[in-house]
């Protein structure tokens, strides 16, 4: 571009500061001469910052990637950003406390499922239990010993033969 064309550009076709983020971010609103959509670009703090931006290693702020790409016709205020990184905080902190009481219920899980949780349950071998009398073992008593309900098999149940597709015919409903 010539020295002509950006002082022409400067003098005739002005760029607004519209506001800033809080990383020092610069935004600003280029009028269209036709009276169109305005062009609205952000100026980084440091030239290195925009390849951390475009190799999202950083995130402009949401309210202003909205403000660049005209979702939102109005910049958002400082108010407003440091409201929403007050939000993000919380939102990390209530994160946080979540993954501290799921991690002690894996644990409690844990223990309460290991046999060595159970003191009165001992593994011992048979050699051990003859010497133990028979009223101190912990066995559930023959009485308590019901037979186990046989449970289905459909598998069983299928039709033998062959596993060719049969046909279907819908029955009509009757009202």
């Amino acid at each position: 571009m010539s020295i002509m064309r950006r002082v022409w550009q400067r003098i005739f076709k002005p760029a607004y500061f519209v506001g800033n983020d809080m990383e020092g971010n610069k935004y600003f609103e280029h009028p269209n001469a036709n009276n169109g959509r305005s062009k609205r670009t952000v100026k980084y703090r440091e030239n290195e910052d925009m390849w951390a931006y475009i190799a999202s290693d950083k995130r402009l702020p949401v309210q202003w990637s909205a403000w660049l790409t005209h979702t939102r016709p109005d910049p958002p205020s400082i108010e407003e950003l440091q409201a929403d990184l007050a939000r993000q905080q919380r939102v990390k902190l209530n994160a946080a406390i979540l993954e501290a009481k799921d991690e002690a219920e894996r644990v409690n899980r844990e223990q309460l499922d290991s046999p060595s949780h159970h003191p009165e349950i001992e593994t011992r071998s048979p050699s051990v239990l003859r010497n133990v009398p028979r009223d101190q073992r912990l066995e559930p008593p023959e009485s308590d010993q019901r037979p186990k309900a046989q449970t289905r098999d459909p598998w069983a149940e299928a039709l033998k033969g062959s596993d060719e597709p049969r046909s279907w015919t819908p029955m009509a409903r009757k009202r």
